[in-house]
């Protein structure tokens, strides 16, 4: 099985700058997405650190044990977390900050998404599509709780708001799905600058359209999210699973 990918991110039409980080690490099978938030430049610090650390990490257990595995990538995660919540302690400028994650491992004959906040994993298999992750947001939480409908969240003022972020306390809890690798599978993972103004069939149409061209695909989602407006930074990463034909 190969990998194929892409990753873009964009600033956005209204945002100053860009506070949002990925990784692509294909060496190792690993594809991540962070969200960054925190006054000044402390958003940028805290989704680089998440990357750059949870990369860290599984590239350590890749190397010294072949391959690794969803709890590793849990690991990593929480190992990041640390990192980023020590950090804001260390320095007051960047007092407050987090983010969120999304992370895709390829290990083997299984793949790992793992997830904190609202940054989204996607499925795209058979010509439909389904959301992997859950969002840790307030009004999800509604939703799950029967105060809101799924169509009222939608347009909810404080969609925005997370109830879980990397960096805000000195545990965090990560959400893990294992499942099996199968080819012609894609995965997308992404930042709310997208999920918040794409629909699931408006991505899947993209996706559809751009048959196998995958740097395509991102590039045109992208491009659409920003013609709903691109008030937030707009992040993705896009994979596709093929048979090796070597």
């Amino acid at each position: 099985m190969k990998i194929l990918y892409a990753g873009l991110s964009d600033t956005g039409r209204l945002r100053p700058s860009n506070e949002d980080s990925f990784g692509l690490f294909p060496e190792i099978g690993l594809f991540v997405v962070a969200d960054g938030m925190g006054g000044h430049a402390a958003g940028e610090v805290a989704s680089r650190l998440a990357v750059e650390s949870t990369s860290e990490f599984i590239r350590k257990i890749v190397e010294t044990q072949g391959k690794g595995g969803g709890d590793d990538l849990v690991r990593g995660i929480k190992e990041a977390n640390h990192r980023i919540y020590l950090s804001s302690i260390e320095d007051p400028s960047l007092q407050g900050m987090g983010t969120t994650l999304v992370a895709l491992f390829f290990n083997g004959d299984q793949v790992s998404v793992a997830s904190v906040g609202d940054s989204r994993g996607y499925l795209i298999r058979n010509g439909r599509i389904e959301q992997l992750t859950r969002d840790h947001s307030l009004v999800n939480e509604y939703v799950e709780r029967g105060v809101l409908t799924p169509e009222a969240a939608e347009h909810h003022p404080l969609k925005h708001v997370i109830s879980r972020a990397l960096g805000t306390g000195a545990e965090v809890e990560v959400d893990l799905l294992d499942m099996p690798l199968t080819v012609e599978d894609r995965y997308l993972l992404c930042s709310d600058g997208l999920s918040n103004k794409l629909t699931t069939p408006e991505i899947l149409d993209i996706v559809i359209r751009s048959q196998d061209d995958i740097q395509i695909a991102t590039q045109r989602m992208i491009e659409a999210a920003n013609k709903k407006g691109g008030e937030d930074n707009i992040t993705l990463i896009h994979t596709l699973c093929k048979r090796d034909t070597l």
